[in-house]
């Protein structure tokens, strides 16, 4: 649990090829979201909408979210795109 223990791993990537991503460690402190627009940004950018039930879902809930900010320490990345062209 992040309020005993702030270290962290974690990883970005996506789940089919070419693969590429980055993993890391570090420290993550959590923020409640309160008032912060992040969540209806965050949405917007990936949903291009407020309207969608999943959406709809978490902006009723937005009062239990928390921000988890990640301060990295170590970084790894891949990156297999060149490799697994088909040129």
């Amino acid at each position: 649990m992040l309020e005993g223990n702030s270290s962290v791993g974690f990883e970005i990537s996506g789940d089919s090829p070419p693969y590429h991503g980055i993993r890391g460690q570090g420290e993550a402190v959590l923020t409640p979201l309160n008032d912060s627009s992040l969540l209806r940004d965050l949405l917007l950018r990936y949903l291009g909408s407020l309207d969608s039930p999943f959406a709809q879902w978490l902006l009723s809930r937005s009062a239990e979210e928390m921000i988890i900010t990640i301060s990295p320490s170590r970084l790894f990345s891949w990156d297999y795109r060149e490799r697994m062209s088909d040129a």
